[in-house]
C-alpha cells in the first residue's frame, strides 16, 4: 500500500467512462432474447391448446367415457358394505385347487380362542425370526389358510 503522501496524481481514478455503447447493446440483446422466449412460449401453449381442443374423432382416435357421478353415494356405500358383510360373515372356497377357504370371521375368533395362537418361534428373539424368513424370491406368494374342510362350503 502506497502512503498517502506519496501517491502520484495520476493514479485514483478512471481516466476513461465506461462503454456506454457495449452496455446499450448486452441491454438490448437481453431485451431481444427475453421477447423471443416469451412470443416462442405462448405460441407453443397456443398451439398445445388447440391441439386440445380439436376432436379427436377427426383424427380416428377414440374418445374416452366421461366419469360417472354417484347419484346416491349413501345407498352405493351401503351396499358395499352389505357385499363385504356377507363375504365376512359366510363360508366359502378362496382356492379350491390350493384347499384355502373363508370362514366368518365370529368363528374364526372362537376357533383362536380355543386353539390360540401357533407356537411359532419359542425362544427365538425377534432378530432370530427375521433371519429365518424366507426371502419373498424364494417362494411365490401364496395365502395363508387352513386346510380344506371334509365338505364343500
Amino acid at each position: 500500500m502506497i502512503p498517502q503522501g506519496e501517491q502520484k496524481a495520476e493514479s485514483g481514478h478512471e481516466h476513461q467512462d465506461a462503454d456506454v455503447p457495449g452496455v446499450v447493446l448486452v441491454g438490448a440483446l437481453v431485451l431481444l432474447i427475453v421477447a423471443i422466449s416469451f412470443f416462442t412460449a405462448r405460441g407453443m401453449l397456443d398451439v398445445a391448446r388447440d391441439r386440445g381442443t380439436a376432436e379427436p374423432a377427426h383424427r380416428g382416435e377414440a374418445h374416452f367415457p366421461q366419469p360417472h357421478l354417484e347419484v346416491h353415494p349413501g345407498a352405493d356405500l351401503a351396499e358395499s358394505k352389505r357385499g363385504d358383510e356377507v363375504e365376512l360373515g359366510s363360508y366359502g372356497w378362496i382356492d379350491r385347487k390350493a384347499g384355502v377357504v373363508r370362514i366368518p370371521v365370529e368363528r374364526a375368533i372362537q376357533l383362536l380362542m380355543e386353539r390360540g395362537l401357533p407356537d411359532v418361534g419359542a425362544g427365538q428373539t425377534r432378530l432370530q425370526l427375521m433371519q429365518a424368513r424366507p426371502s419373498a424370491d424364494t417362494q411365490p406368494k401364496q395365502p395363508v389358510g387352513s386346510p380344506a374342510p371334509e365338505g364343500s362350503p
